[in-house]
This record gives C-alpha cells, structure tokens and sequence, in this order.
C-alpha cells in the first residue's frame, strides 16, 4: 500500500472518526449509524488490509500521536505490571466497554458521543506521560480485538507500523514484527483466556438482547435502536427483577468462561492423546486460538450490522458470504503455521540481506535454501552468513539457544555440519557475549530503538546540524536511551562509520585550502580584494563550524581539549595551554589526528610571499570556486581587472542561478550598465568599520535595505539642528563637515556620518556638504532599527562600533 493511498485512509478515517461526535449529539439515529454501519465495517477491513496497515491509518491511534510528540512531561515506560498483564487489563476493559453498550451507549447518542470524546482524551493523556504506543499497545480495548483476529498475521513481515523514535515501551512490539510478537508471547495463560473466551463474551453480547427481550425479533429487527433501557430497567425477560447493570456483565461473563472452558477442555485432550503427534504443546495452542478466533469473528457476522444490511438480503446474503471466505482463507492459512515455520523464514530473510547470485530469489522462502546451496559453493560464504544471520536473529530475540534446533534441518540443507555450527557458535560467544547473558534484554523492538536512536544522531551529522549536549539528552529521553547504551551507539559511530570520518577529513582538506587561498591574496588595499577576502574567511567560519559541530558530538568526552583546537581554528594563541601533537590528539581517528598535524605543520614551516600579479590568476580560478559567495566576490573584481578572462563556461554557471541579485550582478558586468547592485553595496558596507564584522548573511540583509542616493556639487546632505534620520556611506566622491558654518573636517568614499540618528531621536549635530558629484548608500533609521530587531547578535556589535567613533 503506497504512502499517497495511506495517507489518504488517514484522512478518511481521522474525518469519519471526528464527525461522529456531532453527528451523535444532533441526529437521533447516530447510534444506528456506529453500531449497525460502521463497526461491523471495522473487523473485515482489519482483516484485509493487515493488522500493521490498520495501525496506521486507525483514526484513535492518529489522533493520539498528538500527545506522542510532545515532551512537556518527561515520558516514560508503563509499570512493569503493565508489560506482565497488559493481555488481562485491556480484555477487561474491553468487558467494561461491551457492558457499557448493552447499559447505556446502545441507546443514548448523547452518551456516545460523550463515551468518544473520553477515549479520544485518554488516548492522548496516555501518551502525554508515557512513551511510544502505549495507549495503543496497553490502553485500548480494540487493541485486544486487533491481535484476536489477525492472530500471527502470518508472512506479512515486509511492512510494520513502527514509530519513528522507537523507545522500545513494549518488550515485543507488534508494530515492528507481530508474527514475532505472537510466538515470542508463545502459549501464555493471559493470552490462551482471552482467545478462548473471547467468542464466548462475543456470543454473550449478542444473546443478551434475547435473553432481555424474549425474543430475537427485538434485535433482528433493529427495535433496540429505539428503546430507551436505563441502567436499572429490567435485565432478564424471565428475571425482571435484575436490573441491566448486573444482568449484561453477568450474561458476558457466563458465557466467556463457557468457551475458555470448551477451548481450554480440547487444548488439553489434543495433547494429551497426541491428536498432532509432531506437533509441540504451543503449536497445539496455536491451533485451537486460530479456531477460536475463527469462531469469534463468524460469530460477530451473524448478528453484527443485520439490523440494518438484512434490509437488502441479496447484498447482505453476498457480503456474509465474502466474510466467510475470507475468514476461511486466514484460518486455514494460519492452522498450518508454526513457530518454526516462522524461524525458518527470517532466517531465509537474513540469507536474502547477503545474497549476492545474479539468479533471481525464490518467492518462496523454503526454496531460499536449496537455490542458496547451489549458488554458493564457497564454505567460507556460507559460514560467514550463517554466523551474521544467527547473531542477528539472536539479537532480535527470534532465536534463542534453546530454540537453535529448528535449524538442525536447514543447516544439512546450505551445508553447515554439526562441528561447523558450534564452531560459530563458540565464535558467536566469544565476540557477543550479551548474547547468552538473561539479564540483558534481546528483542527486535529493543535494536529497532538503539537503530532509531543512531540513524537520527547519524542524519544531523551527515548534514552538518549543531549537535550540543542538551540536544543529545533530549534525544535520549525521547528515545528512551540510557546513558550506557548512548556510549555504545556513539563508539559505533566513531569507530564504524566511514562517511563520518571522509566528511571530517574532507572539511579538514577545505579548511587548509581556504587558509592557503587566503594568505595567497595579495592585499591591494581595494575594497573588491577585502570583500574577496571577507567572504573567503566568511565561508572558512561556516566550514569549521560544521567541522566542530561533528567533532564535538562524536569526541563528546574530550571539549576541553576540542576547545583548544577550535581556538586555534580562530587564529588565537594557545601555545601556553596545548602543545599540537600525535599525543594530545590520541582521542581522534588517526587520520583525522594526521591530517590536522600535517595542516598545522605546514602554516608553522611555510613563509608565503604574494605579489599583486597573484591576484589575477587567484580571481580567475575562484570563478569557478565550489562556493558561489567566494565565485560572486571574485566576480566583483572583474569589475576594473579587464584582463581576467569570462569564459563562456563562467558565465553560464552564473546565469543558471535562482539568485536574482546575482544575475542583476553579472548583467551589469556584462552590458557597463550604472546600477549599484545588492553585492556592490555589501562590498561599501564591508569596507566601512560599524559593519566590517557583520556575517555575510546579516550583510547580504543590511545590503537589501539601503538605497543609493546622488548629490550634486554644494548640495547639503544634512543640515545642522534638523532631527536625524538616516545614515550615509559614501562610495563617491567627497564632502565636508560644518559646525556653525565653519568647516571641521572632510570625509571622503569608504566613510560614513550620521551615525547618531540610529542611536535615537536626536538633533543633527552638523551640516555636511558635497563638494563634488557624490554618491552615496543611505540607510533609513525605521529599516536600520527593523533589521537590529530581526537580529539582535548583530546590534550589539554595531552599537559598540558606533560608541567607539563617538570616544
């Protein structure tokens, strides 16, 4: 079932399940509508569509993801009580909801309506304190019905409906592999009570609307829908003297224990007189829950929803009959099937992971052996898989040492002797240890949490996102982590993940080449060479960000000594505190310890000499630099160096860009035209002191704010005593500063004044005065002071710059 096809049941059922509750307070037919229509509909879909797809698109398990997500609360697991009797406390709170339909609910909308929006508040208070599914796996009584019907759900292993930050809340989930959670459950008591009785408390809700009435017409026939019975209205038509809230649990009770008995009496009889004579006492259980089950649900059919599908026999007569099938079909698929079927399967599973033939893999997993066999005559393959799928099964909990016979036949089948397997097995001990030790847990549940858990730490990692400790325990806690397990995941990924450890010698290698390029620049004094400079240094403050970011989280133990070398990135001196050798970075990978010793030798030992004819073959490579803001601040100095050369190849990576001031950039440069383009103005603004340090983004801001203005010779900018409201940079031309007529001083391009209008509402302290063509960025105080809010880091830099021209 394809994700479009999913997510719109979702929205289906999350709409159905929702305008039930206004439907149920305003149409008097709302209970007809729920317990005739929709819930009869429930029980055939669950079974066509599979338990793991249901989970996904039930409309109670959707809406209480709400409160899954949300960490207010520090989540955590259900009591243990809970994992030890979760079959026992859900069955009963399914016997309360059946009473409360035959005491109320069957007969007041109102009541119903009030009934769902208290699950639907439970649901989502369940999951506001503790972890993953809970409300679905411990809380909710339909989750009983759900595992009744669709048994093992036998061979639907390929889709599970597991939860994206696993916490492992159920020791053998059912989202992540129900088969394996109905074997490993195995022949429990809980379990086998509430398969037998459960077509008893079925046939018992039922039989109670006769036993009340005296006649099967008041069912039938729908007359119930109509009546009003009250809690203490009369509860058997031959003992009206017991009112309905005893009479209904006590008819739903009766005839539970009657049908455990039954199943129970023919679960004993079969294995006593050794009816299946190969067959072990938990497949026999198996059988009798899969008749068991079989009844239940045929028994649901029969009398759910004929009060209303009876109207049109025809339909109903064919849709009783494709129940009946389709019952038919899961029962006789699942009657045959055992636990070791079950093992047989994953390990095939396993062999597929590693199948490397050409020849394409039997459907049928049985066949996977013999093909297996036939396609690899290598013995040393064949061991090397069979040892990784046995730990692997081991370690999901499917295989066990005590279950290790189930594959005596299948190892003669690829070949494996009896010397070979404990051969691998004393290796299996050797190496996993856990493996063998009880008191640690082994579940598929338990490795899907700690795969979860790394997948997530691994992605922000691969994409270069900070890392900081307090994220990391939040992780854990969301996940469910505990701190020994956590140093067990980060020591796999710093030992075992190689993509890691490439990015962090490949940001290591682009480090050392924006330090070569920018010592290899000859400062020209040019404002088109600083700004080149700036964005080099700019994209060097990003890259080592991004190379701490991994270093800090994988080298998590070892700040202080991360700190010191992120220090020495910064250029500061810390000769007195740290010495940079292979010893101090014992804590690394060793080639990444290498690479950053061979990058700091190099800066100690080389004596650069650069000249201004660098420039030009500098600027003609960084044209085609991996990094478009180091390629646009080299286009920048195309501007008055004609000899560097735009090859058409150039041109073309820049006008296949989606930045538009870009393209205004390069149309400039192509056509002469007069403009002042936003990068233009980021290189005037850089070259001035309040906005040198700015980041380039919050430039690249600042820039789009400004406008240029044109002055001509003995214009007055600025006139004393007025009230101050933009600043000026000058980037041609010239002028003069008048106190009370006199002049003061002189200011020329790359300077700026009218700085204290940004500082607040204050007069102009002086005239300033053109005395030539000027041109000029002005940026208005309500812009200025908007774009100080939209980035607070960057006010205090620019205030500090400011006050200091002031001193």
């Amino acid at each position: 079932m394809n994700k479009v096809l999913i997510n719109t049941l979702r929205v289906i059922t999350v709409v159905i399940f929702l305008a039930l509750v206004p439907i149920l307070f305003y149409f008097k037919e709302g209970t007809t509508l729920v317990w005739t229509i929709l819930i009869p509909l429930m029980p055939i879909g669950l079974l066509l569509i599979g338990f793991s797809r249901w989970r996904e698109i039930c409309p109670l398990a959707l809406i209480s993801k709400i409160t899954q997500h949300i960490h207010i609360i520090q989540k955590r697991k259900v009591p243990k009580w809970f994992e030890k009797n979760f079959w026992s406390f859900q069955y009963f709170l399914l016997f309360l909801a059946l009473s409360l339909r035959l005491t109320t609910l069957n007969y007041d909308s109102d009541y119903l309506a009030l009934f769902f929006i208290f699950v639907v508040l439970s649901a989502l208070t369940i999951n506001l304190f503790f972890t993953g599914k809970s409300w679905c796996n411990f809380f909710c009584p339909v989750g009983t019905v759900e595992k009744i019907y669709t048994l093992s759900n036998a061979k639907n292993f390929m889709h599970n409906s597991a939860c994206g930050t696993c916490t492992a809340c159920k020791k053998n989930c059912p989202d992540i592999d129900l088969e394996s959670n109905y074997w490993k459950e195995g022949a429990s008591p809980q379990k086998s009570f509430v398969f037998y009785s459960f077509s008893g408390m079925v046939f018992g809700f039922y039989i109670y609307f006769y036993l009340q009435s005296g006649s099967f017409d008041y069912y039938f026939l729908g007359e119930w829908t109509h009546n009003t019975v009250g809690m203490f209205s009369s509860g058997f038509y031959f003992a009206p003297f017991v009112p309905v809230v005893i009479a209904a649990p006590l008819t739903l009770a009766f005839f539970s224990l009657v049908t455990f008995t039954l199943f129970h009496t023919l679960e004993s009889y079969l294995y006593r007189k050794h009816f299946f004579r190969n067959d072990s006492y938990e497949t026999i259980v198996h059988k009798v829950k899969t008749v068991a089950s079989f009844m239940a649900f045929n028994i649901f059919y029969i009398f759910a929803g004929a009060p209303t599908y009876a109207l049109h026999p025809v339909p109903y007569a064919i849709f009783y009959f494709f129940v009946v099938s389709i019952s038919s079909i899961i029962m006789y698929r699942e009657i045959f099937r055992e636990e070791a079927y079950f093992i047989q399967e994953r390990f095939a599973l396993k062999i597929i992971k590693r199948w490397k033939s050409n020849k394409v893999i039997p459907s049928n997993l049985k066949e996977i052996y013999y093909t297996y066999i036939n396609e690899n005559r290598n013995k040393k393959d064949r061991l090397k898989t069979y040892k990784s799928s046995i730990t692997d099964l081991m370690q999901e909990g499917i295989l066990t040492e005590n279950s290790m016979v189930i594959l005596e036949k299948l190892r003669e089948q690829i070949g494996i002797s009896t010397t070979d397997h404990n051969n691998v097995m004393q290796l299996i001990k050797l190496r996993n240890e856990n493996l063998f030790d009880d008191s640690i847990e082994k579940s598929r549940e338990k490795r899907y949490q700690e795969k979860s858990y790394k997948e997530v730490i691994e992605n922000a990692l691969n994409e270069h996102l900070e890392i900081d400790q307090s994220y990391l325990k939040s992780l854990q806690k969301q996940f469910c982590i505990s701190d020994e397990i956590h140093k067990k995941i980060m020591d796999s990924i710093i030992n075992n993940n190689e993509k890691i450890h490439q990015d962090i010698l490949n940001l290591l290698e682009n480090i050392h080449n924006l330090l070569e390029l920018k010592n290899s620049i000859y400062n020209d004094g040019t404002r088109e060479i600083n700004f080149l400079k700036y964005s080099i240094k700019n994209e060097f403050i990003y890259t080592s960000k991004d190379l701490f970011t991994l270093l800090f989280t994988i080298y998590n133990e070892d700040k202080k000594s991360l700190k010191i070398l992120l220090n020495i990135s910064k250029g500061k001196d810390v000769r007195n505190s740290f010495v940079m050798n292979k010893t101090n970075l014992s804590f690394m990978h060793e080639s990444i310890a290498d690479k950053m010793l061979s990058m700091y030798t190099d800066f100690l030992s080389k004596k650069r000499k650069v000249t201004l004819n660098n420039n030009k073959e500098i600027i003609n490579k960084l044209l085609s630099h991996r990094s478009i803001q180091i390629a646009t601040a080299a286009l920048l100095n195309t501007k008055n160096n004609t000899e560097i050369f735009l090859s058409q190849t150039i041109l073309d990576r820049f006008c296949n860009t989606n930045d538009i001031d870009l393209l205004h950039l390069l149309y400039k440069l192509k056509y002469s035209t007069d403009n002042i383009t936003t990068y233009e103005r980021m290189m005037y603004l850089h070259s001035i002191a309040i906005f040198k340090n700015l980041k380039l983004n919050d430039l690249y801001l600042l820039g789009q704010t400004t406008n240029v203005v044109h002055f001509q010779e003995n214009h007055y900018i600025i006139n004393q005593g007025e009230m101050g409201k933009v600043l000026y940079v000058l980037i041609k031309g010239a002028a003069i500063v008048e106190v009370d007529g006199k002049e003061t001083a002189r200011v020329g391009h790359r300077e700026y004044f009218g700085e204290i209008a940004l500082l607040g509402d204050t007069k102009r302290t002086a005239s300033v005065k053109v005395t030539q063509e000027t041109t000029a960025l002005s940026i208005n105080k309500k812009e200025f002071k908007l774009f100080l809010h939209n980035n607070p880091k960057v006010s205090t830099k620019v205030m500090k710059e400011i006050i200091k021209k002031l001193i």
